[in-house]
């Protein structure tokens, strides 16, 4: 019986060394399937492929899918690993690449480990545009994924329907690797998630990835589109956290680097496309990119949460997409509530992130009946998620009064919505016509607006009426949708300057500047016929400067050289009295103003220059007042805004001080 016995036990041993070594070889595997090296190698799985194909022997290889459901198109056992998928759609949503969203489930887990709108997890949300990476790309109508996916008992791939109509066509492939053994233990699983900041006027960083648990960072693709067509949010900086860090273990120098670009612009030239560049669209000020971990992925342990700045120090506001690549051991925490469709569609129009929300705005309705319209499934454009109907009729019509304006003159646009009971209207300004709502659409859309120019400023207040005058023939009613009021100022700028420099911006310490803080003798005497000394060997002179139109006095041309220096802009105000105005200036990069002598304003910082970007009070003495801008610039564009609010409309502004009397002689 010992004998019997031992002999089973040797049995039983060789047993499980021989389960141990098989489960050690198909261990192997996955490295041998990823590495370049081992492609000589034999492989001890199987490929399976699962496809839309036409099991009825005819040509008809894919699958329609219902508006508003869900069906599932993988549903294996494991162990194994997906290790190829390929999509095509056929939608007539305008939108499908929002809309239309996948999931994927590892081990019959009930919350998704993969949830991200069909578009962006292959690269881009905004448009198809073709381009292919070493794991993602969009392919000649195609989508295809090179990600490796393992997985122990199970894999499951759903995708939703999230538009009105029907996919006429969704066509896939989806390859995977059979093995017989179980995966080794510290195999991690997929994971992808997409998240949003419509408007991101808020002073944090925006979160691209926030995760709990062991694993490592393998990628992120950005969506970004400006509110101000502009890309001043390329100087945002990647901040990304590990195992609850409380400073940023990476820190990047800018979102043109984080996806391997240098500078998007060089000069105020487009310097060129880069490798992480999948659509970019100037007009709109859209860029969609990625940046992809391979060589270098970011181990976590605990958690790890991956943020970027919204331009520098999140002075951008603009409509931020992200979805992040990652592998983690399960389980994972679930991912927050999906957005609905509507509020994952790009921005059909680009709305101020400042304006008067109209469901806040008081109406004279003039016995017409309000209500306030939650928007949130129509789109994300709408103010708040919403709108306020005004339940017109033929004819009828209702007011509006704008109070507590401060500007003489503004540019008042209104934001309309069209729909299929909507009506048209007159718009009347302080009594005078001034515009027309078109409201008719087949379907709801953000896109109705007017724009209404030099509404001048009466005690305060403007006076908006409204008129219905009609529909169109195909509409059901005469509503009227309103979102918003955004009114603009006016802006008269400065409109002449004397400019001198270039003077030293010299390093303190690595790349602080001490430009702006060192005393250069325009600061104590300006005479307008001296040769100063500046930061070159040849004298420099003041040069007489008028402002263009737009308002921006670019220093490029102006001043040579133009980096890493700091220049000067006086001129002169008179007032008949002693008061307080209001300067509004911008700059690129720091600024300081002097008023008579003495500092009022500094800004330290780098920042693309835009009209308003601080407020100055100035406490004008009667007479002559001498107001000195010190513009420092470091890389890149150099330019600067500024005005003044002259309600009373009795400021003379000349950098020569002269009075219209004296000049007229």
């Amino acid at each position: 019986m010992k004998k019997f016995f031992s002999l089973a036990g040797v049995f039983a041993l060789v047993a499980l060394l021989s389960l141990s070594s098989c489960n050690t070889g198909y261990r192997t595997d996955i490295q041998h399937l990823l590495s370049p090296a081992a492609l000589p190698y034999l492989k001890n799985c199987k490929l399976i492929q699962v496809s839309s194909v036409d099991t009825s022997g005819g040509n008809n290889d894919r699958i329609s899918i219902d508006p508003g459901k869900k069906v599932t198109i993988f549903d294996v056992e494991g162990p194994g690993m997906i290790v190829r998928m390929w999509f095509a759609i056929d939608s007539r949503d305008p939108y499908f690449l929002r809309r239309i969203v996948l999931r994927i489930f590892w081990d019959g887990e009930s919350k998704p480990s993969v949830e991200v709108p069909i578009g962006d997890f292959f690269g881009c949300g905004f448009k198809y545009n073709p381009y292919i990476s070493q794991y993602l790309g969009m392919t000649s109508g195609g989508y295809v994924c090179y990600f490796p996916m393992p997985f122990e008992r199970s894999a499951r791939i759903e995708i939703a329907n999230d538009t009105r109509q029907e996919v006429d066509g969704f066509l896939y492939q989806v390859d995977y690797q059979k093995f017989e053994g179980a995966l080794e233990s510290d195999v991690a699983y997929f994971h992808a998630q997409w998240k949003r900041s419509i408007r991101t006027n808020y002073d944090s960083n925006f979160v691209m990835l926030k995760a709990e648990g062991k694993g490592h960072l393998v990628g992120v693709n950005l969506n970004v589109q400006s509110y101000n067509g502009g890309l001043g949010f390329l100087e945002g900086d990647e901040m990304i956290y590990v195992d609850g860090e409380k400073k940023p273990s990476i820190h990047g120098t800018g979102t043109e680097d984080y996806f391997s670009a240098g500078w998007y612009f060089r000069n105020g030239e487009f310097a060129g496309p880069y490798s992480g560049l999948v659509y970019k669209n100037d007009s709109l000020g859209q860029i969609a990119a990625y940046r992809l971990y391979i060589m270098d992925p970011i181990p976590f342990k605990k958690n790890i949460k991956v943020t970027i700045e919204h331009g520098h120090g999140n002075q951008e506001i603009a409509d931020y997409s992200s979805t992040a690549y990652w592998y983690q051991m399960e389980p994972h925490d679930p991912f927050p509530r999906f957005p609905i469709a509507g509020q994952r569609i790009p921005l059909r129009i680009v709305k101020p992130a400042r304006m008067y929300e109209a469901e806040k705005l008081k109406f004279r309705l003039e016995g017409l009946k309000s209500k306030v319209i939650d928007m949130s499934n129509e789109g994300p454009e709408w103010g708040a998620n919403k709108q306020i109907l005004i339940e017109s009729r033929d004819k009828s019509s209702f007011g509006l009064d704008i109070n507590g304006l401060k500007e003489p003159v503004y540019d008042l646009t209104l934001y309309y919505s069209k729909a299929p009971d909507y009506g048209n209207a007159d718009i009347f300004v302080n009594g005078i016509m001034a515009g027309t709502i078109i409201g008719y659409s087949p379907y709801i859309l953000p896109s109705g607006k007017v724009t209404l120019k030099d509404l001048k400023n009466q005690k305060q207040s403007i006076d908006i009426r409204f008129v219905v005058t009609g529909k169109n023939t195909l509409s059901k009613g005469y509503f009227i949708g309103l979102d918003g009021i955004s009114m603009e100022p006016k802006r008269v700028y400065i409109p002449e300057w004397y400019i001198l420099g270039p003077f030293p911006n010299p390093h303190k310490a690595g790349f602080t500047r001490r430009g702006l803080d060192s005393v250069y003798l325009p600061e104590t005497i300006i005479d307008l016929q001296k040769d100063y000394h500046g930061a070159t060997v040849q004298p420099i002179r003041w040069t007489y400067v008028k402002t263009p139109g737009n308002g921006c006095v670019s220093l490029v041309d102006l001043i040579n050289p133009h980096e890493m220096v700091v220049s000067y802009a006086v001129t002169y105000i008179h007032s008949p009295d002693n008061r307080k105005t209001m300067l509004f200036i911008g700059s690129d990069d720091g600024s300081k103003v002097f008023l008579n002598g003495r500092e009022v304003y500094r800004y330290l910082g780098e920042r693309v220059a835009e009209p308003d970007q601080a407020e100055v009070e100035l406490n004008l003495k009667a007479g002559w007042n001498k107001l000195l801008l010190k513009i420092e610039n470091n890389y890149g564009a150099y330019s600067f805004y500024a005005r003044l609010i002259d309600t009373s409309n009795n400021l003379v502004v000349s950098p020569n001080q002269n009075l219209p009397t004296e000049s007229s002689k």
